[in-house]
């Protein structure tokens, strides 16, 4: 067995890019405690000595009961050293392996690991580094929070990057100040505590994006994800908590990590909302009903479509504005009244509801007549205060042709499909094989800044929904052939700097492999393009850009792609 010092070691527990722990056995105090061995770079580095072990007395202070212990630091045969008790248990990381956790589960973990951050913060620490591999969690769930201060850069002070990337996995969980030169507070751990908590509700990360500029971009400009749409069945309640935890202003967070803890476990013990009220109708026809014959109602007046002629006015009931049936403001007990009363009331209701139902039926019956052929089909009306308004001109030169006057479908299942950075698109005619289409301008968070170099949006952007893959696979690959574009699946099919015009499967960052059926693309034209499928919702994005002449502006236009749509789109 080695000897270091005092120590005799016994066995590797973990490594990281900053050294090694060992389980060890200290000769000296007769006890097997964790003993981390920090690596030979860092030893020279006189910066790095000086924090190490200004930190190490902070943490050896300190007296939070999930904090764990330091019985020793300093070196030995010019070896920095830790000495810490050992704790027998799984780290967060190795524990949501298995899944995510429950969230009653989840808020008892993340309320141990805010009083450390707190005792951390009241003594002038910051973690800076609180990710899932750092917790660790007993058999009885109780929680340590290690490595204060010890598994990141020195020298990278903003970023806390090093040059070789030693610690560039904690990129999942850096709140957006630290790219930049704004000060650095405990709040940079309330951020990084808010992820962790995503983390053990879905099992995924908040931003499962693919590389390192793509994880700042997510960072500096997507919105926080939520739980409730990660893994259906979570409380709403937690998305809020979720989102003030991660928001991009440290002003606007939780001013504690305690205070998020606490809006966790009111979230997560809050009762469920309350069923829908009853409709007033059923609530009032039980019970005593005013008098007074109620004023006429009539459904809302379909909105009328654009190119349809009017059929002539309706002879029915007058119409007159809709309003929502409202509960009656709350009135005095009226006197008794004969039950005849009553039964009178309750016909009256029933009949109102008939003629309800006959206006809908003709309102309906109509517009079918309306959007049943190009001309109207009811007689020429014969009041002289109405008349039909007259014929529109044909669609101006920029339309598409189309054969008939109706609007383009309207695609429920499209319009969910789309990512959250397009919400602003509207109905367009779909071409030969998709079954719907949506045009879409502007996103919702334009031009994205990685450090100093700025991503440009698209200018424009199409999504298509297809009936199966069959037709899906048919589009794409007849832009393949149009383009003539060669396959490629080991560059991730767009790398335009290197390997112009190819095509081929892509990754998302939560699955091992990509999604068979799911391809890529992009090339450059007038606009440039950038095309890909996804085969859950039978839908294919066609990002366009004018801005995009060169392959390096391409491969910004794919980076925008990677930060914003992919990093959304989860494992399939």
């Amino acid at each position: 067995m080695e000897q270091f010092g005092p120590y005799r070691i016994e066995g590797l527990l973990g490594r990281g890019g900053m050294g090694e722990v060992h389980r060890a056995y200290d000769t000296a105090h007769d006890r097997v405690v964790a003993l981390k061995l920090l690596s030979e770079p860092f030893v020279t580095d006189e910066a790095f000595r000086a924090r190490f072990r200004r930190e190490s007395q902070i943490v050896a202070r300190l007296r939070e009961p999930h904090v764990i212990p330091i019985h020793a630091y300093g070196e030995i045969d010019g070896r920095l050293y830790l000495d810490m008790r050992l704790v027998e248990g799984r780290d967060l990381k190795d524990l949501l392996e298995d899944g995510p956790l429950e969230p009653v589960r989840a808020a008892g973990i993340v309320a141990q690991v805010a009083g450390a951050l707190d005792a951390a913060h009241a003594d002038g620490l910051v973690h800076r580094d609180v990710k899932p591999s750092n917790v660790l969690v007993t058999s009885a769930d109780f929680v340590y929070l290690v490595d204060f201060g010890i598994a990141r850069s020195m020298t990278a002070e903003g970023t806390s990057i090093t040059g070789t990337g030693n610690v560039i996995g904690t990129l999942d969980y850096m709140a957006p100040e630290r790219f930049g030169d704004a000060p650095i507070t405990g709040l940079v751990d309330v951020y990084a505590l808010a992820c962790v908590f995503f983390e053990c509700l879905t099992g995924h990360r908040p931003f499962p994006a693919e590389g390192a500029a793509a994880q700042m971009g997510a960072h500096l400009t997507a919105p926080p994800p939520l739980p409730s749409r990660a893994r259906p069945g979570l409380p709403v309640a937690l998305d809020a908590v979720v989102a003030r935890g991660m928001a991009k202003n440290p002003a606007d967070r939780y001013p504690t990590a305690g205070a998020f803890a606490d809006a966790v476990q009111a979230a997560v013990t809050a009762p469920a909302p309350p069923a829908p009220p009853m409709p007033t109708w059923q609530k009032t026809l039980p019970g005593p009903v005013p008098q007074a014959a109620p004023a006429p109602v009539t459904p809302p007046r379909p909105m009328p479509l654009p190119t349809a002629p009017h059929p002539g006015p309706f002879t029915g009931p007058p119409s007159v504005p809709f309003r929502a049936p409202v509960a009656p403001p709350p009135q005095p007990p009226p006197p008794a009244k004969p039950q005849r009363n009553r039964w009178i009331a309750l016909c009256a209701a029933l009949a109102g509801v008939v003629v309800v139902a006959l206006v809908i039926t003709y309102v309906v019956t109509r517009d079918k007549t309306q959007t049943a052929g190009p001309g109207p089909t009811n007689p020429p009306t014969t009041s002289g205060t109405s008349t039909p308004p007259p014929r529109t001109s044909p669609a101006t030169p920029t339309e598409p042709p189309s054969t008939s006057e109706s609007p383009p479908p309207h695609d429920t299942k499209l319009h969910a499909a789309l990512p959250p950075v397009y919400r602003t698109c509207v109905d367009a005619a779909p071409p030969a094989g998709a079954v719907a289409a949506v045009e879409c301008t502007g996103s919702t968070v334009g031009d994205v800044k990685i450090g100093n170099v700025w991503f440009a949006e698209p200018t424009g952007a199409r999504f298509l929904r297809f009936a199966d893959a069959g037709a899906m696979d048919a589009f794409f690959q007849n832009i393949v052939k149009t383009q003539g574009l060669t396959r490629n699946d080991a560059q991730g099919a767009c790398r335009p700097n290197k390997y112009p015009k190819i095509w081929g499967t892509y990754y998302r960052a939560e699955a091992p492999r990509p999604v068979p059926g799911e391809y890529l693309t992009c090339y450059l034209g007038d606009p440039a393009q950038l095309v890909w499928t996804e085969k859950k919702n039978l839908v294919a994005g066609i990002l366009l850009s004018t801005k995009v002449s060169t392959t390096d502006e391409l491969d910004k236009l794919y980076a925008w792609w990677n930060s914003l749509i992919l990093v959304d789109m989860g494992s399939a």
